[in-house]
């Protein structure tokens, strides 16, 4: 026998309803925070997007080491190829000279009397600093000589020497450059390199300079900064004429202390020889190089003595 069911009154029907419509609005309300908690970035993707940041420094070329270049540093957030000029167009111009990335054609190569007689040359060219106020122009070729008819200002050269030293410059508070928006953190700051012929003569003044700009520089660069590198390196990049300091001279030695303001700057390539004398290691002969970054993975996979 079947069992029949008692259909609802009309009262019920009445209640059932009213229930159902008194419940829409919460249902309701609740559907736009249901769908905005599930399109939500997970907790991992909201830390890589914070990590993460738009460059705002355009070298305007690929970079010389685009492949190992780091990517999401501060700097290239927060600093321009202007860096802190602003209406200062001597300024401007200097900064611009300093973050030339784009130098290009095959590197000359250059010895440390090029670097005294362009500092021979620059010094002997009346008004030559005042003019880089409006124009770096009456740098570019300075010296023309039998090896070297068009060298100057934006020249990329190699040059090969000793590391008497490497730091990490202009670091600490109240500190940094104008090129680099005066950041105050080493990773902000120029690895400042002083270069000598000779491990003997620890005298600065007798030294030239190299500089490696913080822009998304290779994390294996900084390694550079105390390591006793008692090998030739092989350095190339563009020249600049450091025009807001002046050469070790007649017994003065200035900050930063070297024998010619002339310096490498920006570093594109800086590479370590397999020879560990200047006569053996030629800067035209390739093979004998190995680029920074590969030095140091080699000297981190060879076993403790």
């Amino acid at each position: 026998m079947t069992k029949r069911v008692a259909k609802p009154t009309g009262r019920r029907q009445l209640n059932v309803a009213a229930t159902v419509a008194a419940g829409l609005p919460l249902a309701i309300s609740l559907i736009p925070a249901l769908t905005s908690k599930k399109s939500q970035p997970q907790p991992a993707t909201v830390a890589a997007a914070a990590h993460a940041v738009a460059p705002i420094f355009k070298a305007g070329c690929k970079l010389p080491f685009d492949t190992i270049k780091t990517k999401s540093l501060e700097i290239d957030a927060k600093c321009t190829l202007d860096g802190n000029a602003a209406d200062n167009s001597a300024k401007r111009l200097e900064n611009n000279a300093k973050n030339n990335f784009c130098a290009d054609g095959t590197p000359k190569v250059i010895t440390y009397d090029d670097f005294k007689t362009l500092e021979e040359t620059a010094d002997g060219i009346d008004g030559l600093r005042q003019g880089l106020k409006e124009s770096r122009d009456g740098l570019v070729d300075i010296l023309k000589t039998a090896a070297h008819p068009k060298l100057g200002e934006g020249s990329l050269v190699q040059f090969v020497a000793f590391v008497l030293d490497a730091r990490n410059s202009n670091v600490g508070k109240g500190k940094g450059e104008n090129v680099n928006c005066k950041l105050p953190d080493k990773e902000g700051n120029d690895i400042h390199i002083e270069l000598t012929m000779d491990l003997a003569d620890d005298d600065p003044c007798n030294g030239v300079t190299a500089e490696m700009s913080p822009h998304f520089r290779p994390e294996t660069w900084n390694s550079l900064v105390g390591m006793d590198l008692k090998r030739p390196v092989r350095i190339t990049g563009p020249l600049f004429f450091d025009d807001s300091h002046h050469p070790c001279h007649d017994g003065v030695r200035p900050n930063p202390k070297r024998v010619s303001v002339w310096e490498i700057h920006p570093i594109y390539e800086f590479e370590v020889c397999k020879d560990k004398t200047l006569k053996l290691c030629d800067a035209k002969k390739t093979s004998q190089w190995i680029p920074l970054d590969e030095w140091v993975s080699e000297q981190a996979e060879e076993p403790e003595p």
